[in-house]
């Protein structure tokens, strides 16, 4: 896989007004259509807006580009937009896909995200997982809702005296406790990474469930994802260099 290029690559044209104006329609249209993120970066890092909605490209010239806006707030919609320059200006429109990338990654970087795309992608539990969720959700029942079941002489233990019923119980519920913090870490951690590989939010939030009640294998099958996305992002940032 490769990361998106953020425009179609074009080949040199002659030069004149209704070639570049043609490239640059296009090129405004496949940025308005295919990448609002990358736009929505550029407001962010470069002129510190966090926009509400509305976000579209509206003009590129060799010196610029203008992206449009809104921001909502309790007295209305306010329509605006900004002008970011590039530095140093282009010479030609064939160079505003390599600009706009490199733009594009600094401004993703400087933002803290890893990817300049988002990892649109949810992985569910596969039936290895299976019996590490039924022991949470069972052990959560017992320890949780149910505790007096576990000091019950008629609980499964208790009844073939596998454990003295005076030390085993408060075993159980330091064990419960200790996985039980320990698989919060791991949702913590995919709540971080799931955040700095731009996932939505419905699809973070089950990454976020599956890091809970699972613990380390959503995290494997996580970080699967992301290495994909590292050696995309590597590549795209390699061929920039590589015309630079």
């Amino acid at each position: 896989m490769s990361e998106p290029t953020l425009v179609p690559a074009t080949s040199e044209r002659p030069s004149g007004p209704p070639s570049n104006e043609s490239m640059a329609q296009r090129i405004i249209a496949y940025m308005n259509k295919e990448h609002q993120v990358s736009l929505k970066d550029y407001l962010r890092y470069y002129k510190g807006i966090v926009p509400t909605r509305g976000i579209e490209m509206r003009e590129l010239t060799l010196e610029y580009i203008t992206i449009g806006y809104e921001i909502v707030h309790n007295k209305g919609i306010d329509q605006l937009q900004a002008k970011i320059e590039f530095n140093p200006p282009m010479k030609s429109l064939a160079e505003a896909r390599d600009v706009l990338v490199g733009m594009a990654m600094q401004a993703s970087e400087g933002l803290g995200y890893a990817t300049l795309t988002p990892v649109d992608k949810f992985m569910p539990p596969t039936w290895h997982s299976i019996p590490i969720i039924v022991l949470v959700l069972v052990s959560t029942y017992y320890v949780y809702w149910n505790p007096t079941a576990i000091d019950d002489s008629e609980f499964v233990l208790r009844k073939y005296k596998v454990y003295d019923i005076e030390i085993v119980p408060k075993l159980l519920k330091v064990v419960y406790w200790g996985a039980i913090v320990y698989h919060a870490i791991e949702a913590l951690i995919l709540y971080i990474w799931t955040g700095m590989y731009r996932v939505p939010v419905i699809k973070r939030t089950a990454w976020c469930i599956c890091g809970f009640l699972e613990g380390f294998p959503a995290i494997g099958r996580f970080r699967s994802l992301m290495a994909e996305k590292d050696m995309a992002s590597e590549n795209a940032k390699s061929t920039v260099e590589k015309k630079e």
